[in-house]
């Protein structure tokens, strides 16, 4: 069996979101059990070749793009999780700038459509070529969504699998934009009901096997949650051959026994390192040191779906009963100037770096004591599978892969605080509950001891990606 895995962004080289950490973890989990396992990612402006010691190779070539043949080149490197070759396809116009999807204040490329049409299209290229031996093409969201009706266009033997990441994400291009591709393939794809296509429709209808990233999030697309009719009907369609997988996490970069970025290391039995890392996060960002209040961190896009609409007007409230917030993330302008403003009002309680910081976010896992994760919906999250295994209680919305993976507390047993409806009043219940249980040290330290004793690593979850791939 040997596997492709097709991502449009790639951990540590490249990362806007949790599509890249299961591009930069699951390749590595399937090798034991795979003959070749390699992954292939645009070469982004921002990616250091000489941190990563990528290199460039011989293989080159060109594209059809409408009327024009545009050229790439072919770097590699080995993922520094593994010996897995990452290929690079490199084109200065498309992909030799900062962002991956939007620029710095958040709008996207104008042109991403084009952009991932050609990546495709170079994939689709080198498997002509023969430059990977493939019998499973592993795609993963709009950005791959039309190579499996590529490849079944051209009739090559090989299986595809389509993972959704964010079914939120369709990847919509027009008539006018379906020019651009080749007439083998311009003509072969569904209308939506707004009179235009969906690179991820399409992945659906073609791939031979369809997944996400949670039981939990294939139960609500299938029952039509923020699902459009259209695409409903699209997706009952392929129910047969769809499925969810709960995302697994590196266990080797996310270690609280030896993580490279924190200061002190701690375990299940040996929780004091935890505790100088809560004295070193709120030093760092510049907070209040008593250790007796509970410090609640939260990383994420900013955006309007991971509940911040609740966050913010929960603040001065919680503000007043003690509560330390840490924030880290970028995005939405909007949501940036509400955390700012935040901070001003509350300099010694509430922290905001905006952007992505890696060192940060390893820093906020091991020193908070929960993790604030309201999501309106979440197809899987990792960062609650992080806090998990950090002794970061999480506090989140019954959704999705965070219904899977988060178990409510009751005395005695759960591993964090769910509540069921996204809405204020039961976001405000669940962080009163964590706070009020987080005064009960014995039941608090027994919560973390559970919570750390979870096996979230990809083993499993890249065993049932094996079945998948028995087509």
């Amino acid at each position: 069996m040997n596997i492709l895995f097709v991502s449009a962004e790639v951990a540590p080289f490249s990362k806007a979101g949790g599509l890249a950490d299961v591009a930069g973890s699951l390749p590595g989990a399937l090798t034991p059990y795979a003959e070749s396992v390699g992954i292939i990612s645009p070469l982004y402006g921002h990616i250091n070749k000489k941190q990563f010691d990528i290199i460039a190779t011989e293989v080159s070539g060109e594209v059809a793009l409408g009327m024009e043949h545009i050229p790439y080149t072919m770097f590699m490197a080995e993922h520094p999780n593994g010996s897995i070759p990452v290929w690079f396809v490199s084109n200065d116009r498309f992909f030799a700038r900062n962002g991956i999807y939007t620029k710095a204040d958040g709008e996207g490329f104008k042109d991403n459509i084009q952009r991932y049409f050609f990546f495709q299209l170079v994939v689709l290229d080198l498997l002509n070529k023969r430059v990977f031996d493939v019998d499973i093409l592993h795609c993963n969201d709009h950005h791959t969504g039309l190579l499996p009706s590529m490849t079944k266009s051209l009739d090559m033997k090989i299986k595809s699998i389509f993972t959704i990441h964010n079914f939120l994400y369709h990847g919509h291009f027009s008539k006018e934009d379906s020019k651009l591709l080749p007439d083998v393939f311009s003509g072969s794809y569904t209308l939506t009901q707004w009179d235009n296509y969906s690179s991820l429709l399409e992945g659906i209808d073609n791939a031979d096997r369809v997944n996400t990233v949670s039981p939990g999030y294939a139960r609500e697309l299938l029952a039509g949650d923020n699902v459009d009719a259209n695409s409903l009907i699209r997706l009952r369609y392929a129910e047969h051959k769809f499925s969810g997988i709960v995302n697994g996490i590196d266990t080797k970069y996310w270690d609280p026994e030896n993580d490279q970025y924190t200061p002190h290391h701690f375990s299940a039995e040996s929780l004091e390192g935890k505790l100088k890392n809560k004295i070193e996060l709120l030093t760092s960002m510049g907070l209040d040191t008593d250790v007796k209040a509970p410090v609640l961190g939260l990383i994420s896009r900013l955006v309007e779906n991971k509940g911040f609409p609740l966050i913010v007007k929960l603040l001065d409230e919680f503000v007043k009963r003690g509560v330390k917030f840490v924030f880290l993330g970028s995005g939405d302008p909007i949501i940036a100037a509400q955390l700012r403003k935040a901070c001003v009002k509350h300099p010694r309680k509430i922290a905001f770096d905006d952007g992505f910081n890696e060192p940060l976010a390893h820093l906020i896992e091991a020193g908070s004591d929960m993790f604030l994760m309201p999501s309106r919906f979440e197809p899987c999250g990792l960062n609650q599978l992080y806090s998990l295994r950090y002794g970061t209680i999480p506090i989140v919305n019954n959704t999705g892969g965070l219904g899977d993976t988060v178990e409510n507390w009751q005395p005695g047993s759960g591993t964090g605080f769910v509540f069921d409806s996204y809405d204020l009043n039961s976001l405000r219940a669940a962080m009163k509950r964590a706070i009020d249980t987080f005064r009960l040290k014995e039941e608090w330290t027994d919560l973390i001891k559970r919570g750390m004793s979870k096996d979230f690593s990809w083993d499993q979850s890249a065993k049932q990606y094996l079945n998948l791939y028995e087509i």
